[in-house]
């Protein structure tokens, strides 16, 4: 990590301890280096923190483009790598940013579902993160997050808040009719597994 975004991991990951009694579990498995997607379930605007704060890696992330228009937000996203997409889809310039991030061995964090959830469980997915993991050939590595729906709530039940990080995915594995059912079959097997995570560590 460099700069602003270790300063701002090790304070965060610091106060998630002491607040929250926050935990990671898998963390051994994300490399030290080459480029990987991590894929979360997506409950809640703290999602991406509490997700990024379970890998010893700088993350890249998307944002809406709303939040590029206000300049402290912008100035602090862009900081912490954040890459503008616009709602109803992704552009060939955003995906032309994510290979880039990709293809210089860096990581991307991702929410197949592509909107938070309203009930806390694991939607279906769009076929997003399959066409980028396949398009770019890099492993994803399933992530869920617990504890963040309803946050203020995990303060009164210390070690709640954590990171569970799963065995990875390759995207090489799989097979479709078409590039559009390739895709999909990838990101199915990617929510289904988030989907088991959560049944095995929520209660």
């Amino acid at each position: 990590m460099s700069g602003l975004y270790r300063f701002s991991w090790t304070v965060l990951r610091l106060l998630a301890r002491i607040l929250f009694g926050y935990r990671v579990h898998g963390d051994g498995k994300i490399p030290p280096r080459g480029a990987f997607i991590l894929a979360s379930n997506h409950v809640s605007y703290a999602d991406p923190i509490v997700a990024g704060l379970g890998v010893r890696r700088e993350l890249h992330f998307l944002a809406k483009r709303e939040l590029f228009a206000m300049p402290v937000i912008r100035w602090w996203i862009r900081r912490h790598h954040a890459i503008p997409v616009k709602r109803g889809g992704v552009e060939r310039s955003t995906l032309r940013l994510v290979a880039s991030v990709l293809a210089g061995g860096g990581a991307l964090l991702l929410f197949p579902e592509g909107t938070r959830s309203r009930d806390g469980t694991v939607g279906a997915p769009q076929p997003g993160v399959g066409m980028i993991a396949s398009r770019n050939a890099v492993p994803i590595y399933p992530v869920y997050v617990r504890g963040t729906r309803g946050i203020l709530r995990s303060l009164l039940h210390r070690g709640r808040l954590a990171t569970f990080i799963g065995e990875s995915i390759d995207p090489a594995g799989f097979t479709g009719a078409d590039r559009k059912e390739l895709y999909q079959a990838i990101a199915v097997a990617v929510a289904d597994r988030v989907r088991k995570m959560r049944e095995r560590h929520e209660g």
